[in-house]
Order: C-alpha cells, then structure tokens, then sequence
C-alpha cells in the first residue's frame, strides 16, 4: 500500500483506505482546508468516504484545519487522550526545545515565513463528540476493525502517537523527520529528550517496512537505525 500524499512542501497529510474507509493522518495549518478538499475531488474521492483522521500529536502544523474536516466529512478523529486538552486550548504547549543547531535554525526560518505563533482553531465543543482517545478495550477494538496497530511514541510531544498497518507502513508524525533542518532525522522540537529516545526504540522494534514522517519524504526504517546513535547526547535548547 502507498499512501497519498495530500499535504504540502511544509506538511504532510497521508490518505490511505483501511478496512473500514479512507483514513488521515493529520491535518496541515490552518487555512489548509481548501486545498486539501480539492485534492479530494481530484483523486475522485467523495468526502463522505474519509472515516477517520488520525491525530499524531496537536501541534499547529497537525491539527491546523482539523475542523473544517470535521465539518465537511462524518470523519472521527482517533487521538492520545492527552491531546483534546491539547485541541482545546488551541495553541502548542511551551514545553522543551531545539535538539541541535540546525533544528533551532529550522525553528527561526518558520518564524520568519510567518509560522512561528503555533497557535490553531480551538476545537469547538460541538465537535468534540467526534474525538475517540486511543485507550483500553476501545483501541484493541478499532485496531481490530481497521487493519492497523497505534503506537505510543511521547518525546516530541506528550500526546505523539504513531500508526503502523498491516504491510509496515509507519505513520510516525514529528517522532522521526526528514528534510533539510532535520540531523539524522531528528525532530526540530522535543519536549522530553529521555521519552524521545525511548519512542525510537518503539519505532524500530515495529519492524515496519518504510517510514512516513509528518514533514520531508519517506524513507526506510533502517536509515532511522543507523541514525540511533546520535540521540545518545540529545540535548534540549530553548529559542
């Protein structure tokens, strides 16, 4: 299964079917809503077929047109029960910072393309319905009824998670990333260095065949291997 890509150069927003409809991994910035929806109607696909977003974490980037998903699709969204606060509030947590360098320069070319608020639409309390935290027998079950397993993957954020399918794709999120500000695709913010290194762990223990991050291409899971050691002296700097 190859996933399609309906984000942007900034963010991506994987589609793919499951066995219980079209499922999202993640929404792009605010504003994105638009775009994303005519993408839908080029790849043929009818809006009412989109059944689930998958939320790795609630960060602007991620959950910025979450909303008008859920407006425009009978879409439910599956979460870390951490990150409806999180959805509530509208706005990143100031928690952690940069890991290196080049993820603090990453960090100030956003802010200076106007990205540096990290702020969102609050999800509204009528919508709230529509929200499914990943926990106990209603997880087991919904990895059950789509073909999919979910990860526990904190370290970027307290609320990340990660998706893994049948045939080893791994939906990651901000857990691993690639791209031009991302050393050995580490993230460019981490809220908790230990709980960072730990959920690279989880990564590689999956086994999956290729890696889907949040932003940059794909790669497979063996770069992230080779990749492990330099986390071993990941240090958090505040911007």
């Amino acid at each position: 299964m190859r996933p399609m890509n309906l984000g942007t150069l900034m963010v991506n927003n994987y589609l793919f079917p499951t066995l219980a409809g079209y499922l999202l991994v993640d929404t792009g910035y605010e504003g994105g809503g638009e775009v994303f929806f005519r993408q839908l109607s080029r790849k043929k696909i009818d809006p009412n077929e989109l059944q689930w977003v998958f939320l790795t974490h609630a960060h602007d980037d991620h959950a910025g047109f979450l909303n008008e998903v859920l407006r425009g699709t009978r879409a439910r969204v599956l979460l870390h029960p951490l990150a409806l606060e999180r959805l509530r509030s509208g706005r990143n947590p100031d928690l952690g910072g940069c890991p290196n360098l080049r993820a603090s320069l990453g960090c100030q070319v956003m802010e200076r393309m106007g990205r540096g608020k990290h702020t969102f639409p609050p999800l509204p309390r009528e919508l709230e319905n529509r929200c499914i935290p990943l926990e106990g027998a209603r997880r087991r079950d919904l990895e059950s009824n789509l073909g999919v397993r979910f990860l526990d993957t904190p370290g970027h954020t307290a609320d990340s998670m990660s998706l893994l399918t049948e045939d080893g794709a791994l939906f990651c999120g901000d857990a691993a990333m690639a791209g031009p500000f991302a050393k050995h695709y580490i993230s460019l913010w981490v809220e908790d260095a230990e709980e960072y290194r730990a959920s690279w762990g989880t990564l590689l223990d999956t086994g999956a065949r290729m890696v889907y991050p949040g932003h940059g291409g794909a790669f497979p899971l063996g770069l992230l291997a080779r990749a492990m050691p330099h986390l071993k002296h990941l240090a958090i700097r505040r911007t």
